[in-house]
């Protein structure tokens, strides 16, 4: 009851700063080995966060930039790799950059969500 009081006071102020805390989403923090494709050919990197909905890819060489739609992208998990694709939304050059996926094939979005330990 408090938030929603809070929230439309928030919304009624305009005040920007002050924002709802976010949605918490099922992610781990662990390392994957990983390729995917760029414009210079396949790049060998690894995933740092992982999600059933995206991933965070740590790379220092080459880095899309945001919107880039890639295609390819082999993450290693326990028990086999999963290949996905996916969308840039965030990116950092000389660090990494976050991907939300796209047209995730159901066998695919099981054991991501077995990995974190969500239902599917």
């Amino acid at each position: 009851m408090a938030w929603q009081w809070l929230k439309r006071w928030l919304n009624r102020e305009g005040n920007r700063r002050l924002r709802m805390p976010p949605t918490k989403r099922q992610r781990i923090q662990r390392y994957f080995e990983c390729n995917w494709l760029s414009d210079g050919g396949e790049e060998q990197t690894r995933v740092s966060s992982i999600s059933p909905t995206g991933c965070y890819i740590d790379c220092r060489a080459t880095v899309p930039v945001e919107g880039t739609h890639l295609q390819g992208i082999s993450v290693a998990l326990p028990g086999g790799t999963v290949t996905l694709e996916g969308t840039v939304i965030g990116a950092s050059p000389g660090v990494g950059f976050a991907v939300r996926f796209t047209g995730v094939d159901r066998e695919a979005r099981t054991r991501l969500c077995r990995l974190v330990g969500v239902s599917a």
